[in-house]
């Protein structure tokens, strides 16, 4: 009995020891509330208020925007540790380092450290930006959403049936693509004004068109207002923009991209009608032989006169390569960009020509000449040119690279008689210190064997 009685007080020893050697479990905080503020046009407030057993030392927001590669952290300005916690984020969507349109889709979740290392992360909420204190409404098909405020129901059923369209004229027919980012959302506001308060706060000043009726924000977003811009089909703007993202999606990959005459011409097809806005101009142009050098079409210009040249000249650009080849060879000469291959080799590899023989090519076909600058006057300062990004012949003519190298080649030999005649005057100079010195050599010579001279003898 004794001896039972001693095995038992070993056993509950040995209970006692494991109980008291095993670590104490950490109790995780509690989220009391987690809120977001849309302070619209400028930013979103994340709030959270927390509690744990011991202090709360670290807090982070995580935050994501699903299919656009936009993920980040998020801190408070300052922290002080306490076992009840009331802190905020603010996240800038609308300022001169950070742009997140309206339509975006935020994915967040709070991540709590507290003193005794313990991390408790929140549940992944959504939130779904818009501007605030209207009543939002939407109509959908399979890969686009039109938002709408008021009584528009009927407009926006035409945006979206105006996107149905381009979706299968220029994604499918023209350039076989399906999208993948989805679904492409278009924000149809009242009116330019409230369309200004979603645009990015450095918008561009180039496509007047694109920056008063609407403008693509990202790769699944469109911001557009119902009016008419240069076309009598107010649905255009949306075609137009809706056709960047085609194109994107088409031809810009990780290695190159659309050069911006291929991408302004496509989305001009997009729409219904060019407009005589554009067609005009570059009729008018083409007459007069003032095209803008291809060279130049690579990028915008930046000025502001040229812009329907522009855009008349890129959509006739690409309007004649989709007659040239038809739309399979364009849609070719697009995936070959996208494959990581330069648009000027692109051109060569898919149509057989280099940028300078499609130019001439283009001229000749539209009944232009290349294109001839004004000279500016002795006393005007130069125009500066835009560099050239594709690769062209060069417009300076040989007889000025022949005056260059004549003028190096008579540098070249002024300098080598400097040097000859350098070299003469230190060989006379060295010959003639020669001569003196064997000269002082005889005389001490030939003073060794004669008598001192100490003058005459006195009388």
């Amino acid at each position: 009995m004794t001896r039972s009685l001693l095995v038992l007080a070993l056993l509950a020893l040995a209970g006692l020891g494991s109980i008291v050697s095993a670590p104490l479990a950490r109790a995780q905080a509690t989220i009391e509330s987690a809120t977001v503020e849309n302070e619209y046009p400028r930013q979103l407030r994340f709030k959270l208020t927390a509690s744990a057993p011991v202090d709360i030392v670290d807090v982070t927001l995580n935050y994501r925007i699903p299919g656009r590669g936009t993920s980040a952290l998020g801190k408070p300005s300052e922290i002080t540790p306490a076992k009840n916690l009331s802190t905020e984020v603010v996240v800038q969507v609308n300022s001169g380092s950070s742009y997140i349109p309206v339509g975006s889709e935020f994915h967040w979740q709070w991540q709590i450290e507290t003193a005794d290392g313990e991390v408790t992360l929140g549940p992944e909420e959504t939130f779904f930006f818009m501007p605030p204190g209207k009543d939002w409404k939407f109509v959908d098909n399979d890969f686009m959403v039109v938002y709408y405020h008021g009584d528009r129901e009927n407009l926006a059923t035409q945006y979206l049936k105006s996107g149905e369209d381009t979706y299968q004229r220029i994604g499918k027919d023209l350039l076989g693509v399906e999208l993948t980012q989805l679904p492409v959302r278009v924000i149809l506001f009242e009116d330019a004004e409230e369309l200004a308060e979603a645009r990015p706060g450095r918008g561009t000043t180039f496509d007047a068109a694109v920056t008063t009726c609407g403008t693509k924000v990202t790769n699944d977003i469109v911001l557009v207002i119902p009016v008419s811009c240069g076309t009598p089909d107010r649905t255009d703007t949306l075609r137009h923009e809706f056709g960047h993202i085609i194109n994107e999606a088409a031809g810009d990959g990780p290695l190159a991209s659309l050069p911006s005459w291929l991408d302004e011409g496509t989305a001009v097809i997009a729409q219904s009608t060019p407009g005589n806005n554009y067609t005009g101009a570059f009729e008018a142009a083409a007459r007069s032989n003032r095209l803008i050098p291809f060279a130049q079409m690579v990028s915008p210009s930046n000025e502001a006169g040229q812009v329907n040249l522009f855009y008349g000249q890129a959509y006739a650009m690409t309007l004649y390569l989709i007659e040239k080849g038809g739309p399979e060879q364009f849609a070719e000469f697009f995936a070959t960009i996208k494959s990581g291959t330069r648009f000027d080799a692109a051109i060569e590899q898919i149509y057989g020509l280099t940028i300078p023989e499609f130019e001439a090519e283009f001229l000749e076909a539209v009944g232009a000449q290349p294109s001839a600058r004004p000279t500016a006057a002795p006393t005007a300062r130069p125009q500066q040119q835009q560099p050239t990004p594709a690769p062209t012949r060069p417009s300076t003519s040989q007889s000025n690279s022949d005056d260059d190298g004549i003028d190096r080649v008579m540098v070249a030999i002024i300098g080598l008689s400097v040097l000859f005649a350098l070299i003469a005057v230190f060989m006379y100079l060295f010959s003639t210190m020669l001569a003196a010195n064997r000269r002082n050599a005889a005389q001490d010579e030939a003073g060794a064997h004669e008598p001192p001279d100490f003058g005459d003898p006195p009388a």
